[in-house]
């Protein structure tokens, strides 16, 4: 836990400095995306990946040990932990989402229909901020803001919809099963950065 407090306040002081040097104008729909910050290393469909490089819908992203990866792409922004794997999901060529196969995402939305899909739930999310760590046994999922409908993978049917003004978590497993969960592991400090980035004020709880 102590390891991980120390690179999320590391990422802090990086992104704060990006932030104090660089104008960041809003991100318009339909543009591409593009690598804004990275620490370690990363890959976009196996390819070495550095700061400035594009991201388009379709992209398959991995990040490597001990390593973070901040991605902008069409006024959403993502930030990939260590050992994190994520497809961006497209129809026709547009971004309709994102497949979050390992590791952990934390997100920005811009207002839009858009879904996030892991091991064990589908999320349907509209302007929102939210956080997640998937594995094939489960997801836990934190709404930190705004809505999403929830869906339990394989049991489509069994839906229900989580609104949140500061934090709301569950754990959903390979089951099916739901519970609520204990807040961890991302912090409002770093949300606020990525709506920064997103060129949008920070969310108010």
């Amino acid at each position: 836990m102590k390891h991980i407090c120390l690179q999320r306040r590391q990422f802090l002081m990086l992104v704060s400095g990006l932030l104090a040097t660089v104008a960041m104008p809003a991100w318009a729909a339909g543009s591409s995306g593009e690598v804004k910050l990275l620490e370690g290393q990363a890959w976009r469909n196996d390819q070495p990946l550095k700061v400035g490089d594009p991201i388009a819908a379709g992209d398959h992203l991995r990040t490597g040990a001990d390593s973070k990866l901040v991605v902008r792409a069409e006024g959403d922004v993502y930030l990939l932990r260590a050992n994190t794997t994520l497809q961006l999901e497209q129809k026709g060529a547009v971004l309709s989402g994102l497949r979050l196969l390992s590791g952990a995402l934390l997100a920005v939305f811009s207002k839009g229909h858009k879904q996030i899909i892991t091991p064990t739930v589908t999320a349907g999310i509209r302007g929102t901020g939210l956080y997640a760590e998937a594995s094939e046994q489960s997801t836990y999922f934190c709404l930190c803001y705004g809505e999403v409908d929830l869906s339990p993978m394989h049991q489509h049917k069994k839906r229900f919809r989580v609104k949140a003004s500061h934090h709301q978590a569950h754990l959903l497993d390979a089951s099916g099963g739901i519970k609520k969960s204990p807040f961890r592991n991302h912090s409002d400090d770093e949300l606020a950065i990525l709506e920064a980035l997103a060129g949008r004020k920070p969310h108010r709880a």
